[in-house]
């Protein structure tokens, strides 16, 4: 197995969680925010929805800049969905891609002709693309607690619901 196959693998369980957590956000709460310093719900819904095809696509390259009008705030839902559906679709198509020689090379996050972060594509993919989506997954499961809506199971139960593989002891 390639690593951006055991990536993809890991990858392909979470996106099970994931959708669920941005299928329970109410179309009318998604200007809703916490704190007048965070995001919205929606906003925060959009860039989980984005962020593991966005960084999928620049493990292709050397030196990335992220693209113009990453974070927005969703018009509806089914917008977010929408982006799910096309950041899950990049990654299918954009990981497989990432040769296992290149895995360890340098990837650099770069702004206005500066470099912000650099480090190994392995590390990018595993820090970025993967546990930078949970952190936000996490954020997520919060504010749906406090806007009054059931929090999805991820790994175990929630406190509204058992995960699949509980139901029914």
């Amino acid at each position: 197995m390639t690593i951006a196959e055991s990536l993809l693998a890991e990858f392909e369980q979470e996106v099970v969680a994931t959708r669920k957590f941005l299928e329970r956000i109410p179309d009318d709460k998604l200007t809703w925010k916490p704190h007048e310093k965070s995001k919205t719900a929606g906003d925060l819904a959009l860039h989980i929805a984005q962020i593991p095809g966005m960084f999928a696509a620049a493990a292709l390259e050397d030196d990335w800049s992220a693209p113009a009008g990453a974070h927005s705030q969703p018009a509806s839902k089914q917008e977010i969905l929408d982006a799910m559906d096309k950041s899950v679709e990049t990654v299918r198509k954009a990981l497989p891609r990432v040769e296992d020689a290149r895995m360890p090379g340098k990837w650099r996050f770069m702004m206005n002709g500066q470099e912000i972060i650099a480090m190994p594509r392995i590390a990018m993919l595993r820090t970025i693309m993967l546990n930078h989506w949970y952190h936000h997954r996490g954020q997520l499961g919060v504010y749906l607690r406090l806007m009054g809506c059931q929090v999805p199971s991820s790994y175990g139960p929630s406190g509204d619901e058992m995960p699949d593989f509980m139901k029914g002891r």
